[in-house]
Formats: structure tokens, C-alpha cells, sequence
């Protein structure tokens, strides 16, 4: 598995959350040569992250400034091996292709809930539900050999 999109509505909360999860998970298991990036079905022109993401992400050691959201693009599906979706609405947003899953189906979890709005212990929340699933992710596809 080379590269990996993350897509969610607005991509200024749970897909940067969920970009910059796994670049730490695979940074901290020293693997390289995976793609990590994310888009949003809805972005409103240069989005940053949302400061509540940015400063959970800082609590837990991760540093995400200067990101800027992104429309996904065709592109970048085709060029994905793996599109997760933060929940199955996103999913029915894109093409019918069997890459396009949500992050819930992979690991057995429900679909990521929108912190947008709410205070920093909701998107605390928000990234123990993501790091979880992530890291079974990553488990079950990119550090297995078999799956590669």
C-alpha cells in the first residue's frame, strides 16, 4: 500500500486529524514509502485546520500547522490505493469503486462523528476514535506483509 487518501466533508477536522495520525503511526514504526494525504467533499476555498483539530492534535504530539484543505479531485482517487471516508455519507458521494471505503467498515468500528462545533474534549474523543482505528489499519494493511 502506497498511497492512502483520508476524505471527510469540510477536510479542516477529521481527515487532517486522520492524515496526520498515520504519518505519526508510520513515523514512529519507521516505514516509509507511504503516501498519506486528505481531501474534503466540501472545502470553502484555503481552509485551514480547525483550531480545535490542531491544538488536540498538539496535545497528543503531533504537529499540523500550515495545513491548508483540499477538494478531493478524481485525480486523486485514481491515484489512491486507498480512499477511507470518515463515514458511510462520504462515501456515497464518491465513485463506486471497491478502494472507496469508510474507516469504520476496515476495522469493524462506526463511522467518525463530526466534532465541528464543540469543544476540545469532543475532538479529543474525536482522535482516540481515530488513532484506535488507524492504528488496526495500519496493522492489518501496511505493516502485514501479506497484504502489500
Amino acid at each position: 500500500m502506497k498511497n492512502v487518501l483520508f476524505v471527510c466533508t469540510g477536510n479542516t477536522c477529521r481527515s487532517p486529524m486522520a492524515e496526520f495520525i498515520l504519518k505519526d503511526v508510520l513515523k514512529k514504526n519507521n516505514i516509509n514509502g507511504v503516501s498519506v494525504s486528505s481531501a474534503g467533499l466540501a472545502v470553502r476555498g484555503d481552509d485551514t485546520i480547525n483550531k480545535n483539530a490542531l491544538q488536540t492534535l498538539k496535545n497528543h504530539g503531533i504537529n499540523a500547522e500550515g495545513f491548508v484543505s483540499r477538494q478531493v479531485t478524481e485525480g486523486m482517487i485514481d491515484n489512491s490505493d486507498v480512499v477511507l471516508c470518515m463515514t458511510q455519507n462520504h462515501k456515497r458521494f464518491l465513485p463506486e469503486m471497491s478502494k472507496v471505503i469508510t474507516l469504520g467498515e476496515v476495522v469493524g468500528a462506526s463511522d467518525v462523528a463530526d466534532p465541528f462545533g464543540y469543544d476540545l474534549s469532543i475532538y479529543d474523543l474525536c482522535y482516540k476514535q481515530l488513532r484506535s482505528a488507524i492504528e488496526k489499519f495500519a496493522e492489518l494493511y501496511i505493516f502485514n506483509k501479506d497484504n502489500q
